[in-house]
Order: structure tokens, then C-alpha cells, then sequence
């Protein structure tokens, strides 16, 4: 299995620790992915991973903000609460009904807000992220997440992150014969928007990570090789579908659609 590090854009990242706790891991992150790890926040760089004693972030020089990953509260918490639960688009799009939970690779972790919703409706879950800056935001979102008891159940059902490319994963796992997931989940870059409006800040901090390669160009033959009944990839609505290959269906929501591709039906 590939582990990718640094970042596949050319934007300048660097690491600062304001732990002493964390030293040694932040030598290591650094080491093991290429990154220069420095005293303070410099603006020299467009990207800073902060790491505290409890937090760990990731800060935007440009944008003068930065983000973490919560699965207790904030954005991920209100979403799980106020959702819609089992009828809203992504929950229909992956098959969940009242007697089905299917389980769920996701692909393109990112920050994880969809891949939780999912977990909270019950799916075992997967998640793969092959940014390691990504990762480690979170691996420490879970880290806090599991001292939690709220989280438990979550935790029982099946929760995991792994840093990988996914199709490397996916070939490994075709090879090795392992057991497929029901549903195999995809949420691309977005491409670019005609209109000339910013997109939300988080999701500029990713574009400038991933860059415009984030890596698909494969993913829906792979994934279509490998999952069990189905594969969901998630479009902006004015968006095209994925590699131009038509769905067999589709789910729309207000601004997002998710195209579906059945190879079997969900019993």
C-alpha cells in the first residue's frame, strides 16, 4: 500500500508544535512526510499544521483562519442532529432503509462531514484520506472523539481511517480477495464553478492541499470493480457526472446530486 506525503499542489506547508507532549510524534510526522517543522506561525508558508497539547488544526496564511475536525460538536454535531436522519439525500443514496445498513468505503475522506453522517445512521464505515496533513487532523478529531461515551457506539459499530492512496487500496484488497463493502463512496474535487463565487473557506484550504489532481481519474473503475452493490459519487448539481459516465440513477438535493452506479440491488 502507497503512503503519499507531502501534498500533490505546489502549496508551501510547514509545522508548528506548541506541545511539549506532542514533540516527539510532531519529529516524527515531519520526518516520515517531508515537512519543515519551525518555532512560530510564518506567513512565508500558506499552510501551517498547528499542533497543540488537545488540538491539532490547520491554518491558512491567506485566508488568516483555521480548521479542525470535531465529531462532538460544531458543524458535525449540529448536522448530526438536524440532518433529516435516514431520509435526507446522501442516506437514500447509499441504500440506507429501515431494514438495510449497508457498509461504506469512503474514498476521499477529506474532513469527514459526510462519512460521519453516515456512521451516525448506523453504516460501519471506512474512511481514507491520502493527504497525511488531512489524516492527521483526523486522526486526532477520533482521538478526542473515542474519550467520549457518546462516541462509543459509533466506535462499536466500525469507524476507521486509514492514510493510503484508494486505488492502491482498492487493487490491494481485489488481490488479497478481501470481503467488499456494500458501497463504495466517492466525493471528487469539485470542478471549477461558472459564476465567479469563492467557495466556502474550508473547502479552499482543501482545493489548495489537494490541488486540482485529487487523484480519481481511476477511482470510479476501481471502485466499480469492488464494491459489492453499489457505488455513489457525489457532483455539485451543475456538474457533469464523474469520468462522463452516465449513472443509473441519481438522487438530487438543492445544490448536490449523487450519482449512482447499481451492481446489485440492495436486498
Amino acid at each position: 500500500m502507497t503512503i503519499i506525503s507531502q501534498n500533490s499542489s505546489n502549496t508551501s506547508i510547514a509545522v508548528v508544535c506548541f506541545s511539549n507532549l506532542r514533540r516527539q510524534q510532531t519529529k516524527d510526522f515531519c520526518l516520515r512526510n517531508g515537512y519543515p517543522l519551525i518555532n512560530k506561525k510564518d506567513k512565508q508558508y500558506e499552510l501551517l499544521l498547528l499542533l497543540h497539547d488537545d488540538l491539532i488544526e490547520l491554518y491558512d496564511s491567506q485566508l488568516n483562519t483555521t480548521i479542525s475536525i470535531d465529531f462532538l460538536k460544531g458543524s458535525l454535531a449540529h448536522r448530526h442532529r438536524f440532518g433529516g436522519g435516514r431520509g435526507q439525500a446522501i442516506a437514500k443514496a447509499v441504500g440506507l432503509k429501515s431494514a438495510i445498513t449497508p457498509t461504506v468505503l469512503d474514498t476521499t475522506a477529506g474532513l469527514a462531514g459526510d462519512a460521519f453522517v453516515l456512521a451516525t445512521l448506523g453504516c460501519p464505515i471506512t474512511l481514507i484520506e491520502r493527504s497525511p496533513i488531512l489524516f492527521c487532523l483526523l486522526e486526532n478529531a477520533l482521538e478526542r472523539a473515542t474519550l467520549n461515551e457518546t462516541f462509543q457506539p459509533i466506535t462499536r459499530q466500525g469507524f476507521h481511517i486509514m492514510q493510503c492512496d484508494a486505488n492502491d487500496y482498492i487493487k490491494e484488497q481485489r488481490v488479497k480477495k478481501q470481503t467488499a463493502p456494500d458501497v463504495i463512496y466517492i466525493d471528487p474535487m469539485y470542478p471549477d464553478r461558472k459564476k465567479s463565487a469563492l467557495v466556502k473557506k474550508d473547502m479552499q484550504i482543501l482545493q489548495r492541499l489537494h490541488g486540482k489532481d485529487d487523484n480519481t481519474d481511476e477511482l470510479l473503475d476501481n471502485a466499480l470493480s469492488f464494491a459489492k452493490k453499489r457505488v455513489v459519487v457525489k457532483r455539485p448539481a451543475y456538474a457533469g457526472p464523474l469520468n462522463d459516465r452516465k449513472p443509473d440513477t441519481s438522487i438530487k438535493s438543492k445544490k448536490t446530486r449523487y450519482d449512482i452506479y447499481t451492481i446489485e440491488k440492495m436486498l
